[in-house]
């Protein structure tokens, strides 16, 4: 059969017999796959670098049944920086969770994978605080996914966001005062947060989304937000995000 070459980031492994790995892959034209990664355990492995979490890398594989066998890999990026503060290690880790639940499996989708890239490259290299790159990641992930909230005016009589407003998670948009009333599932924004969100979510790339002003408030309220509104959509609570809340 033959091989196939594409681009791939390592999203998670486990680890099978005493050397081996299978990897779990996101690749921009083959979407979430599994590669078998034979010996990379061992101190001499060629595949070595590439087996490790997060290493970008272009590859060259046999298909398998439904998995990948790996034959070739030159790693253009380890984002070994991450392993050296643990506050990016987790944010980094998150995203990966995050990322592998909203890749499909042979479903090409080079928009993720150019974010991902851009997600690891700023909490490897960035400045920014990992919890404003994991905000912004998880408000540019929803909309590639198809789940950008409402936020420009109230889902209910349409009037602009004034002061403060509800964001309904089963409605994903925001409900102005007269309207919320006693609904469920509803958590409360300030005007700056929902304005913050609104900048992000217009930004073409994750680099003008960087340089949106983010006040405390904002952070704050988005911190609760995004997680809650994320596990609503994807029907799963992504453990990872626990251990975001536990960042000073």
């Amino acid at each position: 059969m033959k091989q196939v070459k594409t681009q791939g980031v390592v999203l998670r492994y486990s680890n099978r017999n005493e050397a081996d790995r299978l990897l779990t892959v996101l690749s921009p034209d083959l979407g979430r796959i599994l590669v078998f990664a034979r010996g990379c355990r061992k101190p001499n492995s060629r595949f070595l670098s590439f087996s490790q979490l997060f290493c970008y890398g272009e590859l060259v594989m046999q298909p398998y049944r439904d998995i990948y066998i790996l034959t070739q890999a030159d790693v253009k990026n380890t984002y070994f920086d991450l392993r050296n503060d643990m506050d990016r290690f987790a944010c980094a880790t998150y995203a990966a969770n995050l990322t592998e639940e909203a890749a499909t499996t042979g479903e090409s989708n080079v928009p993720l994978f150019t974010l991902l890239l851009q997600g690891l490259s700023f909490l490897s290299y960035g400045e920014s605080s990992p919890i404003i790159t994991t905000l912004i990641y998880e408000l540019m992930l929803l909309e590639l996914m198809g789940y950008r909230p409402v936020i420009e005016n109230c889902i209910f009589c349409g009037s602009p966001p004034s002061g403060q407003v509800s964001f309904v998670l089963d409605r994903g948009g925001i409900a102005c005062r007269q309207c919320c009333g006693s609904l469920d599932n509803k958590i409360i924004l300030h005007n700056e947060t929902v304005d913050t969100m609104k900048a992000i979510l217009d930004a073409d790339d994750m680099k003008k989304a960087h340089e949106v002003p983010m006040t405390t408030q904002a952070n704050s309220e988005l911190n609760k937000l995004l997680p809650a509104y994320i596990e609503y959509k994807l029907e799963i609570k992504i453990k990872s995000r626990s251990f975001i809340n536990l960042i000073p």
